[in-house]
């Protein structure tokens, strides 16, 4: 009779478990959500990146004109009412064609630093686990990635493989990893050493477990901050390349519009609005990236006694 209903309370019990598990889920994150948007630079990056990324979005619905539209004003016209920030040499209107830009902008930076993060947390992470011959061999071919410089063979390879989009974002993200992979590895090395994951061992744990369950959870400051510096780093790559007339030039972004504004002189020609546009919107998507990664880093990580804006 009491073994039935002990048998009969296992249900509850686990169903009590579950709910207590979800409880506890969904707590942590209203206490990181309430933690983040109350710091100050958490809040100023969020609300700076939200208004770019909804600009961008928005841009067919609040664009004044059809940023490929020629001649809807005079040749580089200063700014006005009719055009708030000018026209170029095209008399196309700048202010159209910067909310335009802003979505090849953000979605090779984004889409980049979030392939390159992925990669470098499944290289780092084994790099920093394994003793012996397979951490070596990892953490040779992360050094010697680390040999050849970024920038040259971004330049190089967006020369030869062509100047698409998606082959700006494959190049970039092959080539931007080893630095956060051995942030990452270093951060996994020193969590590799606590009691807890010697005690997940001598239970019998399978290393893929153990990454995945014991370490991993312990150096997600560190990734979710090296993905935010990731994206900062593949923006402004990405107005390198355009810059340099190597981006997709039949695309509009920031770093193509610089690159057609310095082409045809417009500092020299009077024109500094073409460029002024431009090179403030890369510099305010990545310094909002800035404040978002370094909120992240001191909700995260709370041994972290950082202090924010107008803290005494």
């Amino acid at each position: 009779m009491s073994n039935e209903r002990a048998t009969g309370s296992e249900p509850t019990s686990t169903a009590g478990d579950a709910s207590r598990a979800g409880t506890r889920r969904f707590d942590r994150i209203r206490g990181f959500l309430h933690g983040f948007l109350t710091n100050r630079k958490g809040l100023a990056g969020t609300v700076l990146l939200g208004t770019i990324v909804f600009i961008s979005v928005a841009a067919p619905l609040i664009a004044p004109y059809d940023p490929e539209a020629y001649g809807v004003g005079p040749a580089l016209a200063p700014p006005s009412v009719s055009h708030l920030f000018g026209t170029d040499d095209l008399g196309r209107d700048v202010l159209s064609r910067f909310l335009y830009g802003g979505r090849i902008s953000l979605l090779v930076g984004v889409t980049s630093g979030v392939v390159a993060t992925i990669a470098a947390t499944l290289i780092g992470v084994p790099a920093g686990y394994y003793r012996g011959r397979i951490g070596r061999w990892i953490t040779t071919a992360i050094d010697m990635s680390l040999v050849f410089p970024p920038f040259v063979l971004v330049v190089v390879f967006a020369a030869y493989a062509g100047s698409s989009v998606w082959n700006i974002i494959l190049i970039l993200s092959l080539l931007s990893w080893p630095i956060p992979a051995r942030t990452i590895k270093a951060k996994t090395l020193s969590v590799r050493e606590n009691d807890f994951v010697e005690s997940t061992e001598a239970l019998g744990a399978s290393d893929a477990r153990i990454m995945r369950q014991e370490v991993l959870p312990n150096i997600l400051p560190v990734v979710f901050a090296n993905g935010i510096l990731q994206m900062v780093y593949t923006i402004l790559m990405e107005a390198a390349v355009g810059f340099l007339g190597l981006g997709d030039t039949a695309r509009i972004s920031w770093g193509t519009m610089l690159y057609f504004a310095q082409k045809q002189a417009a500092l020299s020609s009077g024109g500094w609005w073409w460029m002024v546009l431009p090179g403030f919107g890369i510099a305010l998507a990545a310094f909002s990236f800035i404040l978002v990664g370094s909120a992240l880093d001191e909700v995260l990580n709370p041994r972290l006694q950082r202090r924010t804006w107008g803290d005494d």
